[in-house]
């Protein structure tokens, strides 16, 4: 722009006369400059101006001359504190320099930089004044624009709303913009499909229809940008086939052009549009196409940062693996089930455990484990109602949410019911695991919510297979209604696991203190053997000859437990804890120990007595088994063949050939086997013939079914499954032991039987170690 200080000398506010040099070169400038020049007098009147200003504001020279510029160029934007303030500095006679919005003659805001310098005549008095008027609309808008953009962005980066975000960019761009009203469609997450938008200066109506609308050529302006991944710009609605259909949305607003350009993301990949709308096409130009370019990578930020943060969130809230809901999700949804039911509204809340999981990975691998948790997860889902809820808790736990529905507890407890015995049921269908199949079962305890009453709940009695009992934090303070209900439904699974596995179980209120009573024994269990109060007694086995005295040809050794306070403590309630608690590993260590220093100090003393030692599951299962017997066995010196170790049936029907690998490594030592509770599990012959067993012991269950023999044709349920018993044995060339005989007429069944051995309270009952051993050299030295 030109130095107007040199105006301040021109002596006259009159129009320079052609003619002289320096006032038609002063011509020129005025004429030529793109500034606008208006000369007032000292009232504040036009007395002229140039073309740049009849251009600028749309006004004709003859229209304006002798009028104040207040009266015709003012609007509503305008200032008037501006306006008070140029008039004051020309009171004073002071030059002024401001910024002002003023209006041209067809209504459109424009804003001005004005300066004004006193026009002085030869003796120095003012006598006009000269404004210049600079147009800065468009720096102002690009700089207001600057400044919202870097809002824009600050908001984005703190997290603000999508919608929000993208409303507050419509109205930036429309502020910066003229003749237009602005829309910004999003696409869903496959860039397929119109699934929200913002138009804050078009009416809803206008947004909803292209809801649901598919993107492609000839679907409007916005859809066929997005579908050529380029700007598209509609002169013409009404004569473009591609808005045929509804074209009557942008006409009842007296919009007939469009100019959209796509929001893609960093591979080209349509994420939404930006458009502006406006009367005509004429109205398009390259600032329009600036100012879609600015919003379009505003909204490319917004909706990129919105996905990444919805995508941690879905990642913070889901399970990998399966997809389905986390821990943290369905307690959110839980409060908002609780929240929203109705009053007579129940619902439940069931925790599910796969049975024996860990032993899935240990034969097929975690590879195999994986897509079980995901076919689990598929079966489940397919069972629930659409206002129902799964999640995966961890590892292979699912929670179950029944929404709540009309109805009191029973209603409640009986649809629980109902849907977790149909998910059971399909759990025990085989899974297809890369070519092999395994079954699995599972076990539920249930919770009833918003309120759950006493008395509703027991075990199922489901016959299913059985296993050993689960596992629970018992000693956790709940802090919500949430963690109290989950902890119920804990519980209850806890129960059904301790009942036999694959069945369901309702949460009732003494199942806590039942559970509270095991933490409380497994703390004084944990103190026992940290205080040696267990020891090792044995019940003496017998020979039955078929007449005469039976005679001591062996023993089993039992753990013992006395406590100072809750005194002698039954091994049926100390075992199975001390399984589940590990403990179980080191009790067996100890025993087993005890019992090799014995036969180690019986054989010194010239006397031998074959022993028989219980091996629990978990014990078994441990890698670090095989090694401690060999080295008990190293450290010992007595024949092997006088160590027997008693495994249950059970033991091998999941990994076969693992367990058969180690009873053959032990057997090679020169240990002998026997099976316990013979009858009660899962008998496969084929599998016995496969073991290098010396023994069966048949289970009590069975002796105390036996009854005396009136007459050789006189034959009862449970002898003739004892004798069946007896004569499998005869034919796999085993021994065999009954266990708990306590009357004298089941001895002579037995004896009549051709059953070899026996043990039992009739002739013998646990006693300490030392005390059996003691008369057991005894009898020997006599005979």
């Amino acid at each position: 722009m030109s130095d107007t200080t040199s105006f301040g000398t021109m002596p006259s506010t009159s129009r320079p006369a052609n003619g002289q040099e320096a006032e038609g070169l002063l011509n020129q400038l005025l004429d030529h400059t793109s500034n606008g020049v208006c000369c007032y007098d000292l009232e504040g009147r036009i007395r002229w101006v140039n073309p740049a200003f009849e251009q600028l504001l749309g006004y004709r020279e003859q229209q304006v001359v002798g009028k104040v510029p207040s009266e015709f160029l003012m609007g509503p934007a305008s200032d008037l504190l501006v306006i008070t303030r140029l008039r004051e500095q020309r009171r004073r006679g002071e030059p002024s320099d401001e910024e002002l919005v003023h209006y041209d003659s067809n209504g459109q805001p424009l804003r001005l930089r004005l300066r004004c310098i006193p026009l002085k005549d030869s003796r120095g008095r003012v006598e006009g004044y000269l404004g210049l008027q600079t147009d800065i609309t468009q720096m102002h808008r690009a700089l207001m624009l600057s400044h919202s953009q870097l809002e824009l962005l600050e908001a984005v980066a703190a997290g603000q709303s999508l919608d929000k975000t993208l409303r507050d960019l419509c109205l930036t761009i429309e502020g910066a913009a003229v003749q237009v009203r602005s829309s910004l469609l999003l696409l869903d997450d496959v860039g397929r499909t119109i699934v929200a938008g913002e138009g804050p200066s078009l009416p809803a109506s206008f947004m909803l229809f292209t809801r649901g609308l598919k993107i492609g050529e000839g679907v409007g302006t916005c859809g066929t940008a997005m579908w050529r991944r380029k700007p598209v710009m509609t002169p013409s609605i009404a004569q473009e086939p591609a808005w045929e259909g509804f074209r009557e949305h942008p006409h009842a607003l007296g919009l007939d052009a469009c100019l959209s350009m796509p929001i893609l993301d960093g591979d080209d990949n349509p994420l939404g549009s930006f458009a502006f709308y406006a009367e005509t096409g004429e109205v398009f130009d390259a600032t329009h196409h600036g100012l879609l370019e600015v919003a379009v990578k505003v909204a490319r930020l917004a909706i990129e940062r919105y996905r990444r943060d919805q995508q941690l969130t879905h990642q913070a809230l889901h399970d990998s693996l399966t997809g389905l809901p986390n821990r943290r999700l369905v307690r959110r949804h839980l409060c908002e089930l609780a929240e929203q039911a109705q009053p007579g509204e129940m619902g439940a809340l069931m925790f599910l455990d796969l049975d024996h999981f860990k032993r899935l990975n240990d034969i097929l691998g975690h590879d195999a484990g994986d897509l079980a948790l995901k076919q689990v997860a598929s079966r489940l889902a397919e069972m629930l109602g659409p206002q129902d809820f799964l999640a995966r808790h961890g590892g292979d736990e699912f929670i179950v949410l029944l929404a709540p529905r009309a109805g009191g507890p029973r209603e409640a407890a009986s649809r629980a019911r109902q849907v977790a015995e149909q998910m059971l049921e399909r759990l025990q269908e085989p899974l297809e695991l890369e070519g092999r199949t395994h079954q699995l079962t599972g076990s539920l305890g249930i919770t009833l919510y918003p309120r759950h009453e006493e008395g509703y709940g027991a075990c199922s009695q489901q016959v299913l297979p059985a296993g050993k009992a689960g596992h629970d934090e018992i000693d956790r303070e709940e802090g919500d209604a949430w963690s109290h209900l989950l902890h119920q439904a804990d519980i209850a699974l806890y129960e059904s696991k301790g009942a036999g596995r694959a069945r369901l179980c309702f949460f009732a209120p003494e199942m806590r203190q039942r559970i509270i009573d095991a933490a409380r024994m497994e703390h004084a269990l944990r103190e026992a053997v940290s205080r040696q109060q267990l020891s090792v007694h044995l019940q003496p086995q017998f020979s039955l000859p078929e007449s005469g005295e039976p005679q001591l040809c062996g023993a089993e050794a039992l753990l013992r437990w006395h406590d100072p306070q809750l005194g002698m403590v039954s091994p049926a309630t100390f075992i199975p804890i001390a399984e589940e608690s590990g403990l179980i590993l080191e009790l067996g260590h100890w025993v087993l120990e005890q019992v090799c220093r014995e036969l180690a100090a019986m054989t010194a003393r010239g006397y031998a007595l074959p022993m028989a030692v219980n091996v629990s599951q978990v014990q078994f299962r441990s890698s670090e088994f095989v090694p401690q017997v060999t080295r008990l066995l190293a450290q010992h010196d007595f024949a092997p063949e006088l160590l027997r170790m008693e495994i249950t049936e059970s033991l091998a029907t999941d990994d076969e050939a693992a367990m058969l690998e180690k009873i053959d490594q032990l057997a090679a030592l020169g240990l002998s086997f026997s099976i316990d509770d013979f009858g009660i599990g899962y008998s496969n012959l084929s599998r016995l013939r496969r073991m290098p067993l010396k023994e069966l012991k048949i289970d009590r269950s069975f002796i105390n079914d036996l009854s005396h023999e009136e007459s050789p044709d006189t034959h009862t349920t449970g002898n003739e499954i004892v004798r069946a018993m007896l004569m499998m044995a005869s034919a796999l060339s085993l021994d065999v032991v009954a266990e708990g005989v306590e009357e004298t007429e089941q001895l002579e069944v037995l004896r009549r039987m051709g059953c070899s051995r026996v043990q039992g309270y009739l002739l013998g009952r646990p006693r300490p170690m030392a005390e059996v051993i003691g008369d057991a050299e005894a009898r020997l030295s006599k005979g």
